[in-house]
């Protein structure tokens, strides 16, 4: 059975497939494959212009069908690799396309869940280092050579590894394997480099926390916190803490490299809350007349109709509105004005503002019009929609469409990071921790929570480097010793 996922089945809701869905057909034309006791069938994987052939097959003569294994290859001659559920493959040569780029690399595969029946779920994960992606581009294979095939994250945005129980068990292998090569890739850069500034980002820890898996059950804010017991939480718990510890394997190779001059600053450009309901608003807005779509009925895709729609969400807080359509013209968007603007926009405004759940609650917190973005949010006016709208938090807003037009529903992710406004809210900030010379030690900020644009000029003050006028934060000036501070009030 094809599973629909719309649009949530593409990279950030656009881009390239993230999952797909096929059938599995009787295995043909194979020269070489394992002997199956119940009728093998086979899929072919398609991805970056490359194809892997699955033959799924019955090893247990068992006098039932019992799909049980998988066997992989390329050309249905040689056999990559043969796994059971719950196997990795080691890394396997594989030649992608993007484009009309030729890309040798590597990938590994992951049988997430194979049941008697056939049915199948099954993850390629391919090398996400390539010459193409460094600067000098030869700099990809000493980096694979001496860290590895690189793991950037787990999973993907949309989150993939959300839809069965053994999802969970592939995330956090998956999860291993970025963190130790990030661990091992930050040892070898600071070793054989020697960089004088080395930023460096890893994206796991967001997508543990924004899973389905984790925060909803263990933070005592989210609704779900009650479904498990004290000693399920306290596994899960135990799971969330690896994962930071994880993270201080990382920093620790820091500061095996640092001396008395490093400066180090560990932060995130978000915090996260617990999220329950998922809020559909274009659905709302086609209840209303203004957005027009149909529904892919193989894919659950939504098609809008852009001429005949005037009102449209896009993440992550961001409403759009014309009510001569959202075609554009000639290609281009062009912000609507006038009398008939200002009316439907108010019309929008309402709409939100009355909107309640089941139990009466809104999950609207706030509406800042695009004029007022700048003040209000410190956003700029012509990067914004003609709406801003900010979820309370439990709350979170989804572009996705459907042919039920659902307003609400249960989330499965139960962590959420966009579109709340931050002060006086039960949430956990984005941490700001800086250490080294000129830096109080021990120093705590406070309860309330700086904000992120504070964190740039701050650290271009420690460095003793020019901050450009169009910076918009403050120097957190409180975080800096007294024997800092004179010495640059003396420069």
């Amino acid at each position: 059975m094809l599973y629909q996922q719309g649009r949530h089945v593409r990279l950030f809701y656009f881009g390239p497939p993230l999952a797909v869905y096929k059938h599995a057909l009787p295995a043909q034309e194979w020269i070489t494959a394992p002997r199956s006791c119940s009728p093998a069938k086979e899929v072919p994987l398609e991805a970056w212009g490359a194809k892997v052939y699955a033959y799924i097959y019955d090893s247990t003569d068992d006098q039932k069908a019992n799909y049980d294994r998988a066997a992989f290859s390329i050309d249905k001659k040689e056999i990559l690799v043969d796994l059971k559920e719950g196997e990795w493959s080691d890394w396997l040569p594989i030649t992608l396309m993007w484009n009309d780029l030729k890309i040798n690399t590597l990938f590994k595969i992951r049988v997430i869940k194979l049941r008697e029946d056939g049915f199948y779920r099954i993850r390629l994960f391919y090398n996400n280092m390539n010459e193409t992606v460094t600067k000098p581009d030869y700099l990809s294979e000493d980096i694979i050579k001496s860290v590895g095939p690189m793991v950037d994250s787990v999973d993907n945005f949309p989150p993939q590894l959300i839809f069965y129980d053994e999802d969970k068990s592939a995330f956090l292998e998956e999860a291993d394997m970025s963190f130790k090569w990030h661990a091992d890739a930050v040892a070898h850069f600071l070793k054989t480099y020697k960089p004088d500034v080395f930023l460096h980002d890893i994206y796991t820890p967001n997508q543990m926390l924004t899973s389905k898996w984790w925060m909803g059950y263990i933070d005592p804010d989210s609704p779900r916190y009650s479904e498990k017991t004290d000693r399920e939480r306290e596994r899960l718990w135990k799971e969330v803490k690896d994962m930071y510890k994880k993270l201080d394997n990382i920093i620790g190779n820091y500061l095996e490299s640092a001396d008395d001059n490093t400066i180090i600053a560990v932060t995130s450009d978000h915090g996260v809350v617990p999220l329950h309901t998922s809020v559909y608003l274009n659905n709302l807005f086609a209840r209303k007349g203004w957005l027009e779509f149909k529904i892919d009925p193989l894919t659950g895709e939504p098609i809008i109709d852009w001429e005949k729609s005037k009102v449209v969400y896009l993440k992550f807080g961001n409403i759009y509105i014309h009510p001569s359509g959202l075609h554009g013209k000639d290609g281009n968007w062009y912000r609507a004005s006038g009398q008939d603007y200002e009316k439907l926009r108010r019309e929008v405004v309402n709409t939100l503002r009355a909107l309640k759940d089941e139990k009466g609650i809104t999950p609207v917190m706030e509406i800042v019009k695009m004029e007022e973005a700048e003040n209000k949010l410190r956003l700029p006016h012509d990067r914004v929609g003609d709406l801003i709208v900010a979820n309370r938090p439990g709350y979170g807003w989804d572009e996705e469409m459907s042919q039920d037009k659902r307003i609400f529903s249960t989330s499965l992710e139960t962590g959420y990071k966009q579109a709340i406004i931050s002060d006086d809210c039960p949430a956990m900030w984005f941490p700001f921790i800086v250490m080294g010379p000129g830096v109080k030690k021990n120093y705590f900020l406070g309860n309330q929570p700086i904000t992120i644009v504070d964190q740039y000029p701050t650290l271009m003050r420690l460095i003793d480097a020019q901050i450009p006028t169009f910076v918009q934060g403050r120097v957190l000036d409180e975080i800096f010793t007294e024997e800092f501070k004179k010495e640059r009030r003396r420069r």
